[in-house]
């Protein structure tokens, strides 16, 4: 599974067809509207040059009555192509308004049905998700762009049939089209492998934009005075995507002004044959000039309209299908639920894993029990492998080999959203969800999210009652210094807001702390766990036996868990209580005894313990 290669995009029909299905049960009614009148709207317009050819030839026979009948005609088509094409616009933007909502909304629940986290991580993956992300707004267009299309299409189709009408010689006019429409096709194609050949330069600009402009980097690009560095890689970055699109872009013009200019000595040509030869009246020759005119330039929006239609509306549509073949495709027929509590624990059993696109294993069989009721820690070096390890266990990644086991069942047979209902926990990278407080913390349990007793029993757990009970409307302040009446909350106090969300869950197999108070003092965190522990252990005896699994790098924190697992270069290489680990005189109490001796000496920062591994930051203990 890991090591797998990218799915390629589905076909341009295939995929078209999708789409249309898509906006088809968004909307019947005004789809069928918008595609009847924009394709109603383009025959007046084309037809236009036939009227004027008529009128011509009245004036010129001086036949008034047919002067008058014409000239109302021509009235009558002028404004019904108005009206077509203002009805058709307005038809297509309210079409395109609902589209919007749905395809985005589409969009989001495909990557969050995936039960995995590999599209989010993995870069040729995310290349194309990024456009999707960019583009969906615009995704809605693709039916107003294709109906378009197909508008010029049958503009082109009824010019043509109006010059054949006079003379069967210029269907010669149609042949010589043929060059720029093929070249139309192919230039699209190289321009949009240039264009996916540059995509992570376009990642990389919009992240320096970003990071330039945003609140969050603004104190230390600052202090730093690197602001106008950024700008000078977020300048460098988007060249080196724009240079190649550029080049083949003038190639691009070079090629149809080499194409159109065939079809202007055709169109010349086409014109003095028609006047030179046979008994053809004025209005014939009128004809043959207003409708080859409008040929050329039906013909050149065609072209125009067809290369943006496959460069961005139908290659947004391609990479939407391939979301929706990779959702399906990592939706599998596990129905298994998850068990209701845990009599013996959970079990790694030769477990290892690599990331996508890599070679190196991140956990090389790994063999442990985490017993259940059991607060288990684990500690390693910076890329031992422990964050891995606590993806793998919430099922955020299928192991490269081996497996984990609840009680003998093997996690991947059971369905993933049973598992998560049973997981709870809260990570060092968590997110700062800008909700009102009681919004942000009930999302950790949907099922009471509404709960305020729950919400208030959550925030007193993760030590947030005190600070929240300050704000300005209590539990019901609006987060984030963005909004309205928002409150700005500190590194910390957002900790303790994850935390909390982390607490709303009841009797949960699997509680995951992953380093979550790095932005509180020693003291507090240590508090903090000794309160999760006496959760886990209380769940034990109530008889759910949910493991409590702890990342740290405070030793302190670390020492109370009833059992330790080391990690050294993906391996597990010593499991035991704190007091057997150091007994052992290992991995383990090298790094503690590095720890220990920094705060005997007095050091208050984060000190840096090395080994014989990778070096690893590490925080003085409190109790030494």
């Amino acid at each position: 599974m890991n090591g797998e290669q990218l799915m390629p995009l589905p076909g341009s029909l295939t995929s078209l067809q999708r789409s249309l299905r898509m906006g088809w049960r968004t909307s019947p009614g005004l789809i069928l509207v918008a595609f009847l009148t924009t394709l109603a709207g383009a025959i007046p317009d084309a037809l236009f040059a036939w009227g004027l050819a008529e009128f011509a030839g009245a004036v010129i026979d001086g036949n008034h009555g047919k002067i008058a009948f014409d000239s109302a005609l021509l009235a009558a088509m002028a404004a019904c192509n108005w009206v077509l094409r203002t009805v058709g616009s307005r038809i297509n933007r309210r079409f395109a308004d609902r589209a919007s909502v749905d395809i985005e909304s589409h969009i989001a629940e495909l990557q969050a049905s995936v039960s995995t986290i590999e599209h989010h991580e993995r870069p040729d993956q995310l290349d194309r998700i990024s456009v999707l992300r960019e583009h969906a707004p615009a995704l809605s267009d693709l039916y107003q762009q294709l109906f378009n299309l197909l508008g010029a299409i049958v503009r082109l189709v009824v010019t043509l049939g109006l010059l054949l009408s006079v003379n069967a010689f210029l269907v010669v006019l149609g042949l010589f089209a043929v060059p720029a429409v093929l070249v139309s096709g192919r230039r699209a194609t190289a321009e949009k492998r240039v264009e996916e050949a540059g995509t992570p330069h376009v990642r990389l600009a919009r992240h320096l934009f970003l990071l330039a402009t945003s609140a969050v980097s603004g104190k230390e690009l600052r202090v730093a005075e690197t602001g106008v560095r950024v700008g000078d890689l977020r300048h460098e970055a988007w060249w080196r995507y724009y240079r190649p699109l550029a080049r083949a872009r003038w190639i691009s013009a070079l090629w149809q002004a080499a194409a159109q200019a065939c079809f202007g000595a055709a169109f010349v040509g086409a014109v003095a044959y028609v006047a030179t030869h046979g008994n053809n009246r004025a209005g014939a020759v009128l004809l043959v000039l207003t409708a080859s005119s409008r040929l050329s330039a039906y013909l050149g929006q065609t072209i125009g309209q067809m290369h943006f239609f496959r460069t961005i509306w139908l290659d947004c549509s391609r990479k939407l299908a391939w979301l929706e073949d990779y959702a399906e495709a990592r939706t599998t027929d596990v129905n298994g639920p998850a068990p209701l509590r845990l009599h013996e624990g959970i079990r790694l059993d030769a477990l290892s894993f690599r990331y996508p696109g890599t070679e190196e294993l991140v956990l090389d069989d790994v063999s442990l029990l985490l017993p259940a009721g059991a607060v288990v820690a684990v500690v390693g070096e910076n890329g031992s492998g422990k964050s891995t390890l606590v993806k793998l266990l919430c099922g955020l990644y299928r192991p490269t080999s081996g497996r984990v086991t609840l009680d003998d069942r093997d996690l991947a047979g059971i369905h993933a959203s049973s598992w998560r209902r049973r997981v709870t926990g809260a990570f060092q990278d968590f997110f700062s969800f800008e909700f009102r407080v009681s919004r942000s913390v009930g999302i950790g349990d949907l099922s009471r999210s509404d709960d305020e007793e729950a919400v208030q029993t959550a925030l007193a757990k993760a030590g947030a009652a005190e600070f929240t009970q300050k704000l300005s409307d209590g539990v019901e302040t609006q987060l984030g210094a963005a909004w309205p009446d928002g409150a700005d909350l500190s590194h910390g106090q957002w900790q303790r807001i994850a935390l909390a969300r982390g607490f709303m869950r009841v009797s949960p197999l699997l509680t995951v702390l992953d380093e979550p108070t790095s932005a509180v003092d020693a003291e507090t965190e240590h508090a903090l766990f000794i309160r999760y522990a006496d959760l886990a252990r209380a769940g034990a005896e109530t008889g759910t036996g949910g493991v409590t699994l702890l990342v740290s790098h405070r030793f302190s924190t670390v020492r109370m868990a009833d059992l330790i697992i080391v990690l050294h270069d993906a391996r597990a290489v010593e499991y035991g209580t704190h007091h057997q680990l150091m007994g052992l005189g290992g991995h383990y109490a090298q790094l503690y005894k590095i720890q220990a001796d920094a705060y005997r000496a007095g050091f208050t920062e984060p000190v840096e313990a090395t080994s014989d591994g990778p070096d690893e930051v590490v925080h003085s203990p409190t109790n030494g």
